[in-house]
């Protein structure tokens, strides 16, 4: 019997249709495999600028727009990757982005903002659990400074404490001993602490919501109450930002040679990765640690702690 054209028209753009999804699949499969890339922190980013400026818009009209602007990085390379593909990359992207930009139900009812004599008693009730951990891995307690590269008024779970634009401080936990994922490899025996701020920063520029500096102390009040209350000098082998971390300044070296960089180091003095308050408004660069560690003390000095 023969088959008519039409309907081996038909059956030929199924058959096409259905192993270009198959293709598309198998290569999202691949992507999401990938370490991350400059294309898809480009995707992340695109995502992000597209949630911020139009969250207004229908997700369809979006989620159109960001396929449009990803087929304008691609060139042409648009031409051997499917729209498919590309919409299932941003799906991806997007529910992970929404997983770290929200906490969950569960943690929202944790976090709570509390005053500085509260975080004071939390911490003496986490003070035995934080030196347990810490002598089992040889070190002392320690405090790691951050900001979130969000938007004032975002909290992340990653933190046990987020700070504020006012300087409000909310906490994500009631166990200052639990360990959260804010810096690489020095989570255990260590609270890491928030600057809600620096949506879009870069390493030349704070952006639109830089540090305030209300921020700013009441960061350097929270690390005087915290040291003062674990026993902690205000040094930076305790009380380190994010960028000096990174910088590996502390001498802990956690394998960074590992992932291709040299000397254990890779922070904003030898490339840009991972540079939380390597400055703030008003200090050169390299000086946001020291800045912060200098008020800590201050305000120690002025009975902040006690």
């Amino acid at each position: 019997m023969v088959i008519p054209n039409d309907v081996q028209i038909f059956f030929w753009f199924t058959g096409t249709l259905l192993a270009v999804n198959v293709l598309a699949m198998a290569l999202f499969v691949l992507f999401a495999k990938l370490p991350e890339s400059r294309l898809k922190e480009m995707i992340q980013n695109i995502i992000l600028e597209l949630d911020t400026f139009a969250d207004e818009m229908g997700n369809k009209e979006k989620r159109d727009r960001a396929i449009q602007q990803i087929n304008e990085i691609l060139g042409w390379r648009k031409f051997v990757i499917p729209s498919a593909l590309i919409g299932w990359i941003i799906d991806m992207e997007v529910a992970a982005i929404r997983k770290m930009q929200s906490l969950n139900l569960s943690n929202r009812t944790a976090t709570r903002e509390i005053t500085l004599a509260e975080l004071k008693q939390l911490a003496l009730q986490s003070k035995s659990g934080l030196w347990s951990a810490a002598q089992g891995i040889g070190r002392d307690v320690k405090l790691y400074l951050h900001w979130s590269a969000g938007h004032y008024g975002q909290f992340f779970d990653d933190y046990h404490i987020n700070i504020d634009q006012d300087g409000s401080i909310y906490i994500t936990t009631n166990d200052l001993s639990q360990s959260k994922a804010h810096t690489y490899k020095r989570n255990t025996a260590a609270i890491g602490i928030s600057l809600a701020c620096c949506y879009g920063a870069t390493t030349d520029n704070l952006g639109n919501e830089p540090p305030t500096s209300m921020q700013i102390e009441s960061m350097s009040q929270v690390v005087a109450v915290l040291c003062k209350t674990l026993d902690l000098t205000v040094d930076i082998y305790r009380v380190m930002t994010h960028a000096e971390a990174a910088n590996n300044l502390d001498g802990l070296n956690p394998n960074y040679e590992e992932n291709g960089y040299p000397d254990g180091k890779y922070g904003p003095g030898f490339s840009c990765e991972r540079w939380d308050l390597w400055f703030i408004p008003g200090t050169a660069k390299g000086e946001g640690g020291n800045v912060l560690r200098g008020k800590a003390i201050w305000y120690q000095h002025n009975g902040v702690g006690e």
